[in-house]
């Protein structure tokens, strides 16, 4: 391929810079102390006879010698992208023995907080086993075994930082077993409370959660079975507050039991979307006035939990009519 084309002002030479080992890229002639003349028009060629990419040759009629100052023009641009690529990976540096810095010294504060904890923690596993021994000595008979529903309300969704603001049980025949608020260390929930309901003044003169954790344990651990909405957030906020519950007990999500029924499907997880209480206790026609309570107090929600489970239970619930025929196919096998 030897041909000649011309495209605007540059001619394009079908050819390679192997066949023109005088010719320079503007950059290669600048290395040597020159640049391209003003009326140079360059030559497109292949880089070699292996790299068709195209780049601008010049003879070295085309070019003439350069003083510093343009020479130093010229590579300002590429000087400025080194520089540039420089700054980003000392920044990234930076950023990374700042990391590592932050990493030791939350594990300096980690291990200074284990070993202030350590003590105690010993002292609390000694005493919920003496808390289990005692619950399991009073637990009733299989006969006397209880159904229970349990609701929380808190001031967040972090098991671990957040805290209890209202934790309610009632039993299979609807007797509220118990119910009370809770006063947190925190000061505020805002969120929290637009959800709930349940202010700072509500709860100030309430119990403390270690005030009562012994009286809830004595009733969780007579239970067989525990039902809930979404119900091991509830139980391990309550855990993590001291509760203990029998190794045999069965636990209940009602959340994932409706899922299917309403028939929501995501593409996402792959599975069927949970959906909030009021939603499956309105499926479920549960009459919010029935209870004097409102949604999102723990105790009516108890109630409205075991009204959707009841009612899943006894009438076998298919998926709505409105849902997609995959959702069907998936849910009825």
């Amino acid at each position: 391929m030897n041909g000649i084309t011309s495209e605007g002002a540059v001619t394009v030479k079908i050819l390679n810079s192997d066949d023109y080992p005088e010719y320079k890229t503007s950059r290669q002639w600048a290395k040597q102390g020159f640049l391209p003349i003003e009326s140079a028009k360059g030559t497109e060629l292949w880089a070699n006879r292996y790299c068709q990419d195209k780049y601008i040759y010049f003879s070295p009629d085309e070019v003439e010698a350069a003083t510093a100052e343009q020479l130093s023009e010229f590579f300002r641009p590429e000087r400025e992208r080194r520089n540039a690529k420089a700054k980003i990976r000392r920044q990234r540096k930076k950023a990374e023995r700042q990391a590592e810095i932050e990493h030791e010294r939350r594990q300096e504060q980690q291990e200074i907080i284990n070993n202030a904890v350590k003590p105690y923690l010993a002292r609390i596993f000694e005493l919920q086993k003496i808390i289990k021994a005692i619950s399991a000595a009073n637990a009733p008979s299989h006969s006397e075994s209880k159904t229970l529903v349990i609701d929380t309300e808190t001031t967040g969704l972090d098991t671990e930082k957040d805290e209890l603001l209202q934790v309610s049980i009632i039993d299979s025949d609807g007797n509220a077993l118990f119910n009370s608020y809770f006063k947190p260390c925190s000061k505020s929930w805002v969120e929290a409370q637009r959800v709930n309901g349940i202010s700072p003044e509500m709860v100030q003169n309430a119990p403390t959660i270690s005030e009562k954790i012994a009286e809830i344990n004595e009733i969780m651990y007579r239970a067989d079975k525990i039902i809930g909405y979404n119900t091991y957030f509830d139980i391990n906020f309550l855990s993590n507050n001291g509760l203990i519950l029998s190794e045999n007990v069965e636990i209940v999500d009602v959340m994932e039991l409706f899922a299917p029924i309403y028939g929501e499907w995501s593409d996402y997880y792959g599975s069927y979307k949970w959906q909030k209480l009021t939603t499956a206790a309105e499926y479920c026609g549960y009459d919010w006035n029935s209870r004097p309570e409102g949604a999102h107090n723990s105790l009516a929600d108890c109630y409205a939990t075991y009204h959707v489970y009841r009612t899943i239970q006894k009438q076998s619930l298919l998926p709505r009519a409105d849902a997609g025929s995959d959702e069907l196919t998936a849910f009825n096998g």
